[in-house]
């Protein structure tokens, strides 16, 4: 199972690595650092953007209450038709869609109203896509007041020269940052917190 997982994504990401962002899944440290400040007790909405080969949505299902909804956005389709199987019967819904049609894709699929979701875990690769964007219009719409967006950095987006938390502080008003590295690559992992309410387009 595991060397099949690793072959699949060494073939994606050799296909569109921007979508990808990495060559293997994310190791149990790294998820371990993604979830740990997710608030499990208390989140009835919980959203994963990236969901790739499950990693991450297999804890979340096992950390999660019996009560709180789990929706997955999985873009690639190899990706998604693997995780329909794997997580089929499972309290977990999985999307097919970009997640820039996050929003409009739970309105009108599962009828859920906006700021709605207490926790958004995404593991996007976010020196590849356009981040502002992201936030504004499939983060901070969707987000209620007191949630948290979790996200995280490749190490290799720093070589590249981008900096994600200047980004972030556009939108947040508190930071956690945290770091993984038994993770390939290894990762920043950012906890935001307290939204900045109206989030103007940035020039």
């Amino acid at each position: 199972m595991y060397e099949n997982t690793y072959l699949l994504f060494l073939t994606e990401y050799a296909r569109n690595f921007r979508e990808i962002g990495a060559i293997t899944p994310d190791s149990s440290a790294c998820v371990e650092g993604l979830l740990k400040s997710v608030p499990f007790e208390t989140a009835e909405l919980i959203l994963e953007y990236g969901t790739a080969s499950g990693a991450v949505t297999r804890e979340i299902l096992k950390r999660k209450n019996r009560n709180s909804t789990l929706i997955c956005f999985e873009k690639n389709r190899v990706f998604y038709d693997r995780l329909r199987k794997t997580f089929r019967g499972k309290d977990a819904v999985i999307l097919n869609e970009d997640v820039c049609n996050a929003a409009n894709a739970i309105a009108s699929r599962l009828n859920i109203k906006n700021q709605s979701a207490d926790c958004i875990v995404s593991t996007l690769p976010c020196s590849t896509i356009e981040f502002d964007s992201l936030i504004q219009d499939s983060v901070l719409p969707l987000l209620r007041e007191d949630g948290v967006f979790i996200q995280y950095m490749h190490t290799v987006s720093v070589l590249k020269g981008f900096r994600l938390r200047p980004v972030l502080r556009r939108y947040f008003t508190h930071i956690d940052t945290g770091f993984v590295l038994l993770n390939l690559p290894p990762v920043f992992i950012y906890a935001c917190r307290g939204r900045k309410v109206p989030a103007l387009k940035h020039r």
